[in-house]
């Protein structure tokens, strides 16, 4: 069993959305396989200023927004030319976007709390898997969307809930394994999932690859691997920003790191290491689940790799959430 998540970076746009399909077909083959979606890129920061918007009371602004959005999506499929897919897409996409705009239009400036505010945020993974699924069957893929607030439950920390275990692990394997068992790819949204009565949390911001790390522990899956836009861990950010390794060596080459302990993994990540988000490591370090960073658009490059082999460490007895050592993050 293998994990795949595709970030923002991965889904910008149809061109983009086509790549990953094909990427995400080649590499499920022969082997059993699901995928975790992040939203376009861009969207989440777009419906954060929405939320913005109507907490300043700026309704019509927001609504504006919201259709932005449509039109933005509207553009992807029918960009991705989907054939006998485009219309049932099409409907899935109205859907979401009809609830959105239902959720703004019939909230006050007051009533924008935390949970109001998850559920908006939400949207942009629920498109993006739709999308995802839509490609995947145009190319004669088995794919089905599905909203991790389905199986995904989490405690009510709204914008950094932390995920409840063992309901999460019933609840997953109860709807995920049925369709992996009929062949079918599971493409789940990522970032998001719902309170033990329903109502949709976020994980905080950037956390597709928790989401992905998540599902990796509910299917005991052998790896867990993160396509991105850059080719693995650096020991410094390739894209810029601030350097791991502090401010006395501004002029060395960035260092490529191929292959990472879990611990060596987490403290990168907690330093700032933009491929790798710091809550993604506990889940897969219980169980020795091989993690792989790779990226999307050299996707001939083997990337960096964290775990397995000698890397195995006892599980521990709590039953705390997995992301309680991080909640403060």
């Amino acid at each position: 069993m293998r994990v795949l998540k595709f970030g923002g970076s991965s889904l910008a746009d149809a061109a983009a959305i086509t790549h990953v399909v094909r990427l995400a077909r080649k590499h499920s083959e022969p082997r059993e396989s699901v995928l975790v979606c992040s939203a376009c890129a861009g969207v989440t920061n777009r419906l954060a200023q929405i939320i913005d918007l109507m907490r300043d009371d700026q309704g019509i602004r927001a609504l504006a927004g919201v259709w932005a959005l449509r039109k933005r999506h509207r553009a992807i499929l029918f960009s991705l030319e989907l054939g006998a897919e485009q219309a049932r897409v099409w409907n899935e996409l109205e859907d979401l976007g009809a609830g959105l705009r239902e959720s703004i239009a019939g909230t006050a400036a007051r009533d924008a709390d935390g949970a109001w505010a998850d559920s908006v945020l939400s949207y942009g993974e629920r498109a993006s898997a739709r999308l995802v699924a839509g490609a995947l069957r145009n190319l004669a893929v088995r794919a089905e969307a599905v909203d991790a607030t389905r199986f995904l439950i989490t405690d009510a920390n709204f914008q950094n809930a932390a995920p409840l275990r063992e309901e999460t692990r019933h609840r997953g394997r109860e709807i995920l394994l049925p369709l992996v068992e009929r062949g079918v790819i599971p493409v789940v949204t990522g970032f998001i999932g719902a309170t033990m009565d329903g109502v949709t949390t976020t994980l905080g911001r950037n956390s597709s690859d928790f989401s992905a790390a998540i599902v990796g522990d509910v299917l005991d899956a052998d790896e867990v691997w993160l396509w991105t836009d850059v080719d693995g861990v650096f020991d410094r950010d390739p894209r810029g920003g601030a350097e791991l390794r502090g401010p006395d060596s501004p002029d060395e080459e960035f260092t490529l790191l191929e292959e990472l302990t879990y611990d060596e993994a987490l403290h990168l990540a907690n330093c700032g290491a933009k491929a790798l988000h710091p809550r993604t490591i506990e889940p897969l370090r219980e169980k020795n689940t091989i993690l792989r960073i790779r990226n999307t658009f050299r996707p001939e490059h083997p990337g960096t790799r964290v775990g397995g082999r000698d890397n195995a460490q006892p599980a521990p007895t709590s039953s705390t959430p997995l992301a309680e050592e991080s909640a403060a993050q």
